[in-house]
């Protein structure tokens, strides 16, 4: 079972985030979270009871990471939940985070 200090990194770690959180950008956080990440990421619709089982943790605990990632675009909540079960679906992209554009003289020396 997760310990009350793991959460607690994991939690200061999603709240200290300001943009959307993209799939590649898992590999930079602690572990049990970045191996349940990439499990849910592969998933791609999964319930609040499997991510509990994957991050070893309670459902409360997983239910308030899961809040961080769905305001940070990393998670959606699907439409197949219901009153027992919260299910998601992980996003492939943050639509949000703007894409880095060339320096407009890059075409000057293409040319």
């Amino acid at each position: 079972m997760m310990n009350e200090e793991t959460y607690r990194l994991i939690l200061r770690e999603l709240e200290e985030r300001v943009e959307d959180i993209r799939p590649s950008d898992v590999v930079l956080f602690p572990e049990p979270l970045r191996s349940a990440l990439n499990a849910m990421i592969r998933l791609q619709r999964f319930s609040l009871t499997e991510f509990a089982e994957k991050l070893e943790s309670t459902r409360e605990q997983a239910r308030q990471i899961s809040e961080h990632l769905v305001l940070r675009n990393l998670f959606v909540i699907s439409r197949f939940s219901n009153a027992e079960e919260t299910f998601y679906e992980s996003r492939l992209s943050a639509l949000t985070r703007p894409l880095s554009r060339p320096p407009s003289d890059i075409w000057k020396k293409i040319d």
